[in-house]
């Protein structure tokens, strides 16, 4: 029996605050592409490319056919329907502009011909396929409870370090091993898909050359958080994830398998297994934990 194919792809439902306001003040316009060779109007998607992560994907496809770099927020849902290869999934999040959300930068091409921003009643006409009008009311929905424009923070476990029987010297200058650097490196277009601006991480240096070219890809400085630590109190810890959860912008922490379940505790949610350099995306509003998604080192 042949093994059915699954082509993986991902997309987004880009968002941006309406330049007409309308009774509430909170109107939204969205992004819809058409692509000549269907005729139709969609959301901007496509296929992912080896090794790369569905987060990822979504972002460099948005960026491809609409010509703007965009950050991913709150994930919407997946949808799969049939191809003639087998069977096409594709994964969706909430995305916004960074910056303007201007469109100078599209060129009309064989892929896609124009690229318009509409508000949700024109989107709701100009949707080709159900599935999409779908995702439309996953958005509506998220939007009717404000939970569109959710905070993101990202918990890291380090890349691999070398071995501790390895290592004569303090164990807080334990460096990375090969695969570790490897995993940081492959952290960089991970956390600039969704738009980290602030990096925290243990005094730990496996901690912090995780995150460091992350941090060096965005030109801001490292800051450390001795609350974080391999041998931190779970007060401390708690202290720590409160102000990480009162952060206005877009953080991503780094620190040691030992202290994830302290800073799952204080969320509220239960650990998950973190190996090494993997990573949980966790998007909150007030406090409040609306969504996760983990990504494996």
């Amino acid at each position: 029996m042949a093994i059915e194919q699954v082509m993986q792809a991902a997309g987004g439902v880009v968002w941006r605050k309406s330049g007409t306001a309308n009774q509430s003040g909170s109107a939204v316009d969205l992004l819809l592409v058409h692509r000549p060779k269907y005729d139709d109007w969609t959301f901007p998607k496509g296929k992912c490319d080896p090794g790369e992560t569905l987060a990822e994907t979504a972002v460099r496809e948005i960026g491809e056919e609409t010509g703007l770099e965009v950050r991913l927020g709150m994930p919407l849902r997946n949808h799969s329907y049939p191809i003639a290869a087998g069977t096409k999934s594709v994964t969706y999040w909430c995305a916004r502009p960074v910056g303007s959300g201007g469109l100078g930068s599209f060129l009309p091409n064989a892929e896609v011909d124009e690229v318009r921003w509409v508000r949700m009643r024109e989107a709701d006409e100009l949707l080709t396929y159900g599935h999409d009008h779908e995702i439309l009311e996953a958005f509506r929905e998220l939007r009717a409870a404000k939970h569109h424009k959710t905070r993101t923070l990202v918990v890291v476990r380090h890349g691999k370090a070398t071995e501790r029987s390895d290592w004569d010297g303090d164990d807080l200058e334990r460096p990375l091993a090969a695969r570790g650097e490897e995993q940081a490196v492959s952290l960089v277009s991970l956390l600039a898909a969704y738009g980290i601006r602030d990096v925290v991480s243990s005094p730990a240096a496996r901690c912090a050359q995780t995150v460091e070219p992350y941090a060096k890809s965005i030109n801001t400085y490292l800051e450390i958080d001795d609350r974080l630590a391999e041998d931190a109190k779970a007060s401390d810890v708690r202290r720590s994830v409160e102000s990480l959860l009162g952060q206005l912008k877009r953080v991503v922490v780094c620190t040691h398998g030992p202290t994830l379940p302290l800073i799952m505790d204080a969320l509220g949610l239960e650990c998950p297994e973190f190996a090494t350099g993997g990573m949980l995306v966790i998007h909150h509003l007030k406090g409040r934990i609306l969504a996760t998604e983990k990504f494996e080192g």
